[in-house]
């Protein structure tokens, strides 16, 4: 078989036949004509810089063809590299998650949770903060942030604008685990708590409340589903919830649905907003769902 002749095969022969015809015609005419000598010399002249000109702009276009192909190729193996690599890191968090399930809490702890509802999704914010007892060595452990789930969006942990805090005795380091409806985060202890130990994650769950914005009422759900190691159905020890209303002329309310803990009748802060604490003094490993009330647009 014939061998396909290459672009730059292609591209000589192509501008040499446009060049034979161009200057045979040029030729011929001036002939025909019977143009003076020095006009025919320039008008071959002519001929030829646009041949050159034809020549340069298709040489610019095979280089800019074979450029393109070149990126395409590395493109294609950049991505095949990618895909190879990110297939291996979710191994490596899949096998972190089904570890981090299986283990039993080694601690007890108290928290206390800071729901405080802004006047538009930008403003909604929440801040947990607990004292961990290691029982007895705490290295790191998982938790879920409350997120909206009303949506099949993916929420990322820096879109949360999610931030750890260990005011004495080190750090904590925050990896996405799962980044769903339901983001998990795994928290890393450096170093490892060995004592009660204090410490508080926050974020902002942007556009959590617009449903309690725009109709009034809505709820919240919390799983206390963290059987110890010591066979207690809960690591919490005491369990307090705090929530933050925009300021209104009417009180909101908050009710827990199964009646669990207890719960503070709304009162005014420093800053003019409602405030409401529900606490349980005894959590037993419980599915806690409040219910929550305010006026619409402030009224």
């Amino acid at each position: 078989m014939p061998e396909t002749p290459t672009i730059s095969h292609t591209l000589f022969r192509g501008t040499l036949n446009v060049s034979v015809v161009l200057i045979g015609l040029t030729s011929g005419i001036a002939q025909l004509t019977e143009i003076p000598t020095r006009i025919a010399q320039w008008a071959l002249t002519a001929v030829f810089l646009a041949c050159l000109l034809y020549f340069v702009v298709r040489l610019w276009q095979l280089a800019f063809v074979v450029k393109i192909r070149e990126l395409k190729a590395d493109l294609q193996d950049a991505t095949g590299l990618l895909a190879i690599q990110q297939a291996g890191h979710q191994h490596y968090l899949d096998a972190i998650q089904r570890i981090s399930e299986r283990e039993k809490p080694l601690f007890s702890e108290t928290l206390e949770v800071l729901v405080s509802i802004g006047v538009d999704h930008d403003s909604d914010r929440i801040v947990e903060k607990r004292i961990t007892t290691p029982e007895p060595l705490v290295t790191h452990r998982t938790m879920r942030p409350i997120v909206p789930t009303d949506t099949d969006r993916l929420t990322r942990l820096d879109e949360i604008s999610f931030k750890t805090l260990r005011p004495v005795g080190g750090t904590i380091t925050a990896l996405p685990l799962e980044q769903s409806r339901l983001l998990r985060v795994w928290l890393i202890f450096d170093p490892a708590m060995t004592t009660p130990t204090e410490w508080q994650v926050e974020y902002l769950p942007r556009g959590l409340w617009n449903p309690l914005r725009e109709r009034g009422w809505d709820q919240l759900v919390w799983e206390d589903r963290l059987p110890t190691a010591s066979g207690t159905p809960s690591a919490f020890t005491r369990f307090q919830v705090t929530f933050s209303f925009p300021d209104s002329d009417q009180p909101p309310s908050v009710k827990e649905r199964q009646g669990y803990g207890w719960i503070s009748e709304p009162e005014r802060d420093a800053r003019g907003r409602w405030e409401v604490v529900w606490l349980d003094e005894k959590p037993a490993g419980r599915r806690y769902v409040w219910d929550l009330t305010q006026a619409v647009g402030g009224r």
